[in-house]
């Protein structure tokens, strides 16, 4: 599958977009992997191992395992509370932004200033479903002026496509967009059987 066929979705998510220096390249490929800061490595190994995890405790039911469920659930919720912790040093508010929309292969967000086509970018992403976050690099593959009307200031909406993203990352990407797309689903669904009540 190429990356324009992952779909994308309205959501607000935060992130850091850093734009590389003039004639700065990216990283190649080893380079990008050696890059990675810590924390975002682990966070992605904790991404799949919570997958996996997932899986099997499909297959466990409740009733059976109630005492050893609730305490696999209560040690996940406590790693996940110390991996948000080692995370949110990792947000640089100089570079931070709000997502318009996102997925597994671009994502789009509002900024003040305009960045030029085919700039270089290094990024990160602040997941709240599931609770993790990414390393990852892209460049601007569109940017278009969006005035706002109460302060008329003018804003950017600018698009950048990823070029250096683990694949367990653009997994978690596409599980995290698909949560979002079911939470919009069901959110249409009561306001079409409120409306029709």
């Amino acid at each position: 599958m190429s990356q324009d066929e992952y779909f994308s979705v309205r959501a607000a998510m935060r992130i850091n977009v850093e734009p590389l220096a003039d004639n700065q390249p990216q990283p190649d490929a080893d380079g990008f992997m050696a890059e990675i800061p810590a924390p975002f490595r682990l966070a992605s190994q904790c991404g799949q191992l919570d997958t996996d995890v997932e899986k099997d405790l499909q297959s466990v039911d409740p009733d059976d395992a109630s005492a050893l469920f609730r305490i696999l659930q209560t040690q996940n919720e406590k790693l996940t509370l110390m991996m948000g912790y080692m995370l949110s040093h990792e947000d640089q508010p100089e570079h931070r932004f709000i997502t318009h929309t996102f997925g597994a292969s671009r994502f789009s967000y509002l900024s003040p200033s305009p960045l030029e086509h085919g700039v270089h970018a290094r990024v990160k992403l602040f997941l709240d479903h599931p609770p993790t976050a990414i390393y990852c690099y892209g460049v601007v593959t569109d940017c278009e002026r969006h005035d706002d009307d109460e302060n008329n200031q003018p804003h950017y909406l600018i698009q950048i496509q990823y070029t250096r993203l683990l694949e367990e990352d653009q997994d978690t990407l596409i599980r995290a967009a698909l949560y979002h797309q079911q939470k919009l689903l069901r959110k249409r669904a009561r306001d079409r059987k409120q409306s029709s009540s």
